[in-house]
């Protein structure tokens, strides 16, 4: 059954080609895109999410969400995505407004309840959807599955430890983990080896489009910055996730529960054998995933 989506995300350049393959396959039913603090502060954020249903067409209404942790501080990832998210591309602001909303978790609670039943996809920090459960604890009926990127068994890149969306709000990963939703994580693990060549990036421009051409320039300034700090091209680590929300046959998984260290190793994921409520991504068939990405972008805004 196709429920109704809500995206949680901080776009990001990967966020916004996770943005292009889910509108490819699931355009009718994403009910809304919560943008919040992450990758650049959560003001950017919205305003790339809107330029980014600009460019597909998208009518999604778009909610600012949390712009802190709930504890502590954090560090963006301006020196991954460029100052403005997106490759430093200064693609100005749409002229769609996000939603009015004094609140924005009442906002969210009751688009989930008019929903019926939703699915929950979170590319950023989670502490939107620990704010949600928290405040609103029976929403835990109306949400069918959770499927989060971020974490890392055996690697970090924030610390030797922990990976970026994790380490943002350690506390409030632990809490969404700890509710008893069922997740899938797609960590670190997996989606450092979905990553585009050069070349494949440079194939984009064949196409004709405003919106192969803009990504094109995105992901070439990502794939410099990327590979500067150590990994194998320009990473679509938010795309992956996706991906396995849309087509899970292309992954290898196994169930178990996860904790999120907030003390001694900050952000740190751990695979516990308590609650195994976890689907756990262990691998996936990487080119397969690249591909399906390249024709999304290829075929949006044709």
């Amino acid at each position: 059954m196709k429920h109704p989506i809500i995206l949680d995300t901080d776009p990001g350049i990967d966020d916004a080609v996770a943005m292009i393959v889910l509108h490819h396959f699931r355009k009718t039913n994403i009910r809304l895109i919560v943008a919040g603090y992450g990758n650049i502060k959560a003001e950017q954020t919205v305003k790339n999410a809107l330029l980014m249903c600009d460019l597909l067409s998208m009518d999604t209404p778009v909610l600012k969400g949390a712009v802190v942790p709930q504890y502590g501080s954090y560090e963006d990832a301006a020196h991954i995505h460029g100052a403005d998210g997106l490759g430093g591309m200064s693609l100005g602001t749409s002229k769609k407004q996000p939603l009015a909303s004094s609140d924005f978790l009442k906002t969210l609670y009751d688009t989930i309840i008019e929903a019926g039943t939703v699915d929950y996809i979170t590319l950023g920090p989670l502490t939107n959807l620990a704010l949600l459960l928290k405040r609103y604890p029976d929403v835990r009926s109306h949400i069918a599955r959770v499927v989060t990127m971020g974490g890392g068994i055996a690697c970090g890149n924030v610390t030797p430890h922990a990976e970026f969306n994790i380490h943002c709000d350690a506390e409030s990963a632990d809490e969404v983990f700890a509710s008893g939703l069922p997740i899938a994580l797609v960590p670190l693990d997996t989606t450092n080896h979905v990553t585009f060549s050069m070349e494949q990036i440079e194939s984009l421009s064949s196409v004709k489009t405003p919106l192969a051409c803009l990504m094109q320039k995105i992901l070439e300034e990502n794939y410099k910055n990327c590979t500067r700090y150590g990994e194998e091209g320009s990473t679509m680590h938010d795309s992956t996730a996706v991906l396995y929300y849309l087509f899970p046959e292309y992954f290898k998984t196994e169930q178990c529960g996860i904790t999120v260290d907030s003390q001694k190793y900050y952000g740190k994921t751990i695979v516990t054998k308590e609650r195994n409520h976890v689907t756990l991504i262990k691998g996936a068939e990487s080119q397969t995933l690249c591909d399906l990405i390249l024709s999304c972008i290829t075929s949006e805004g044709r």
